[in-house]
């Protein structure tokens, strides 16, 4: 008899953690995530994701890459969120979301502290290449310490 075991039990790529105020947006990347293997969680604003990821930062659940939208109005912006993550990780991969970017946007943010930037809208294979890279560069600093 065929027994189904749970999705996230063959999830090992790490967890994702992504932060946007438009549902759609959220709904639409958690769907793709998770349809390539990809253990994701989803905030719709900036407190909520440093209170989820400030709760997962101790576990064997920490998060291994942030996916952050830069404006989110009524609240934190994705810059605010990326200075109090980089206090409490300051390895952890964040990338960069956002439909206004400009062209020195990639450099600037790298800049900041964001290891990718992911322009809106972006296409299913666009937003799984760059959270790929954003786990890769986060396996690769966490298995050297």
């Amino acid at each position: 008899m065929f027994t189904s075991t749970p999705a996230h039990s063959h999830r090992s790529h790490g967890r994702i953690l992504v932060v946007d105020d438009e549902p759609q947006m959220l709904a639409v990347a958690k769907a793709i995530l998770n349809a390539h293997s990809m253990d994701v969680e989803v905030c719709d604003c900036g407190a909520q994701a440093l209170q989820v990821f400030q709760a997962a930062i101790a576990t064997p659940g920490r998060f291994s890459c942030v996916v952050l939208d830069l404006t989110m109005p009524g609240g934190l912006s994705g810059f605010e969120v990326m200075e109090e993550l980089q206090k409490l990780d300051p390895d952890l991969s964040v990338i960069a979301c956002s439909g206004y970017f400009q062209e020195d946007a990639r450099d600037l943010c790298q800049a900041i502290g964001f290891t990718d930037v992911l322009q809106k809208p972006y296409t299913l294979e666009h937003l799984v290449a760059t959270v790929r890279r954003g786990l890769m560069r986060d396996r690769a600093t966490h298995d050297q310490a």
